[in-house]
C-alpha cells in the first residue's frame, strides 16, 4: 500500500510541471481599429475581437480602450533636406507634443538624426521643455541623415524603460542617408522592441531618393517596420500636411485598445499573430507587448 501511494506521488510530481506548462499564459497587444474614413472605431469589447496565432484561434480574455501610459520617441529629420519644411514641421510638432504630453501624459522624447543621432529632449511630460526643444530644430547645412543608427539607438533607449506601451514616430523627408547600421538589424530591433513604428514621409516626387542604395534600404525599413509592428505610414506630398497627419496619429494613439488573450504555455512562440475585428470595412493594427527580460 505504501509502495502504491509513493508511486502515485511520483507520477503526480512528474505530471505537475507538464500541466503547469500547458496552462494558458496571458499575452497582450495594443490595437488600433480604424474605419474606412480613417477614424478610430470606439466602443469595442471582448466579443468584437478575434486573435489567431499561426492560424490557431486564441481566447480573448479582456479588451477595452487602454489607459496605460505610453513612452513616445519622436525621431526628426533635421538634415539639409528638411530646410524648406522646417517652419511647418515646428508648428505641427508643437501641437502634437502639447496634445500627447499635456493632455494625455505621454512620456515624450525628441531625437534628431542629421549626421549623428542627437537627443533634443529626453523623456518627459513637460510641455514647456518639449516645445522649447522643438523651436531648436533647424536644418543642418550639407548634412544627411543616419536613419538606421537613430532608430537603433531609439530602440535601445526604450528597452531600458519598464513601461510596456511604446511607440516610435519618424518624421522625415527623402534626402541623402549615411547610415552605418545594416537595415536588416534595424528591422530585427523594431520587431523585438515592443514599439509600434509610425512614419510620416514628405515624399520626393522626382524619384531621386530611390536611386541611392541607402535610401532604398530606408524605404524598406519604413515599409516593413510600420507593417510588422502595427504602426501607420503616411506619405505626404507637402509639409503643410504634417499637422493633419500628426493629428490623426495622436487620435489613433489615444484611442487604442488593450487586448489580452490566452496563449498555451507549452507552445513555441508563434511566427504570425493576427488581430482582427468582427466588423466590415475596418482596419486593425496591433503591437505585441514584449515580455520583460528574464520573464
Amino acid at each position: 500500500m505504501r509502495a502504491a501511494v509513493f508511486l502515485l506521488a511520483l507520477v503526480a510530481a512528474a505530471a505537475a510541471p507538464a500541466a503547469l506548462a500547458a496552462q494558458p499564459r496571458e499575452q497582450s497587444v495594443y490595437a488600433s481599429v480604424i474605419d474606412k474614413d480613417g477614424q478610430p472605431v470606439t466602443g469595442l469589447a471582448v466579443p468584437d475581437f478575434v486573435v489567431t496565432e499561426d492560424g490557431a484561434s486564441r481566447e480573448v480574455l479582456r479588451a477595452g480602450r487602454t489607459a496605460d501610459p505610453i513612452d513616445l520617441a519622436v525621431i526628426i529629420d533635421n538634415s539639409a533636406q528638411i530646410q524648406p519644411y522646417q517652419n511647418d514641421l515646428r508648428k505641427a510638432l508643437t501641437a502634437f507634443v502639447t496634445r500627447m504630453a499635456g493632455q494625455h501624459s505621454a512620456n515624450v522624447a525628441l531625437l534628431a538624426m542629421a549626421d549623428r543621432p542627437t537627443i533634443l529632449a529626453d523623456y518627459t511630460t513637460s510641455v514647456a521643455e518639449l516645445t522649447k526643444a522643438v523651436q531648436r530644430i533647424f536644418a543642418q547645412p550639407n548634412a544627411g541623415t543616419v536613419f538606421q543608427d537613430a532608430v537603433s539607438d531609439t530602440v535601445k533607449g526604450l528597452q531600458q524603460h519598464e513601461n510596456p506601451r511604446r511607440a516610435i514616430v519618424l518624421i522625415t523627408a527623402e534626402g541623402t542617408d549615411f547610415s552605418n547600421v545594416p537595415y536588416e538589424r534595424t528591422l530585427d530591433a523594431l520587431r523585438e522592441s515592443g514599439a509600434g513604428f509610425h512614419a510620416l514621409v514628405i515624399t520626393d516626387r522626382t524619384g531621386a531618393a530611390t536611386r541611392d542604395q541607402r535610401a532604398r534600404e530606408r524605404g524598406i525599413v519604413i515599409d516593413r517596420g510600420t507593417r510588422e509592428t502595427g504602426g501607420r505610414r503616411d506619405d505626404l506630398l507637402s509639409s503643410m500636411a504634417l499637422s493633419d497627419a500628426l493629428d490623426r496619429l495622436a487620435e489613433d494613439l489615444t484611442q487604442q485598445y488593450k487586448v489580452v488573450y490566452g496563449r498555451p504555455g507549452a507552445l513555441v512562440p508563434p511566427k504570425k499573430i493576427n488581430v482582427s475585428v468582427k466588423r466590415p470595412d475596418v482596419e486593425t493594427r496591433a503591437t505585441l507587448v514584449r515580455p520583460k527580460s528574464g520573464a
